[in-house]
């Protein structure tokens, strides 16, 4: 009997003990899995501290706290590359290929300006330069309409030097009428400009008109004007 109670309660022991090891065994995973959800999260005064930082990092940074978004489809359209050869086209366009410097055009009143220009069709029709406008050199004043309109307004600004692509409507080119069989009616012209010169003295006004008109043609017409000049006086001495 004795016998038999002891061996009864051996075996309840190692019954409790293997339950136990179990239990444990199970309550481990959860246990672990669990102690991350109760981690302790970051304190009140950590965060205040970071929010600090960064006040300070856009204060000093001030561009690189908020990029600005540009909305490409509302900027405005470049008037030179949407000028349309139609008849609502009304006014010139401009483009700068070359900045010069010095002297403007412009800043004064009825300047003498030397341009030499090319010029060719917007439509595309035509795309070789027109060749009679082909110009190496043109001297005028300014304000004396000497000188295509939308040309001359298209010039304004232009410092010596300095190359300027100017489109110019009907309008203010040569309208709706042919010009010297080269250009049709209601032709939108598209011309390249330079400024070489802008005369500053009389002198330099005086150098530049001979230089167009030519010197040698200038030679020319002194001989011929002081030939007519003295000829009265040498016919009555007998010598012609």
């Amino acid at each position: 009997l004795i016998f038999h109670l002891l061996f009864s309660y051996t075996h309840h022991s190692i019954a409790s003990a293997n339950i136990k090891m179990i239990r444990s065994a199970l309550l481990m995973p959860l246990l672990l899995n669990g102690a991350v959800a109760f981690a302790p999260t970051a304190s009140t005064s950590t965060i205040q501290r970071y929010q600090s930082a960064s006040t300070k990092m856009n204060q000093m940074f001030p561009e690189s706290s908020a990029l600005e978004v540009v909305n490409e489809e509302g900027a405005a359209a470049d008037p030179f590359d949407s000028y349309e050869p139609t008849d609502e086209q009304k006014e010139i366009a401009t483009k700068d290929v070359k900045i010069g410097s010095g002297y403007t055009v412009g800043s004064d009143d009825n300047q003498l300006l030397q341009i030499k220009f090319t010029s060719k069709f917007v439509d595309g029709k035509f795309s070789a330069n027109i060749r009679e406008f082909d110009v190496p050199s043109m001297v005028f004043k300014t304000g004396e309409q000497r000188c295509l309109p939308g040309l001359e307004e298209g010039i304004q600004g232009m410092k010596v030097g300095g190359v300027r692509k100017v489109r110019v409507p009907p309008n203010k080119g040569y309208g709706d009428s042919w010009y010297r069989g080269v250009v049709p009616p209601n032709s939108h012209l598209e011309f390249e400009c330079e400024l070489l010169t802008i005369a500053q003295s009389p002198g330099e006004e005086f150098k530049l008109k001979l230089e167009q008109f030519g010197v040698e043609r200038a030679i020319g017409a002194t001989i011929c004007f002081t030939y007519l000049a003295i000829s009265p006086i040498l016919e009555q001495k007998g010598i012609i």
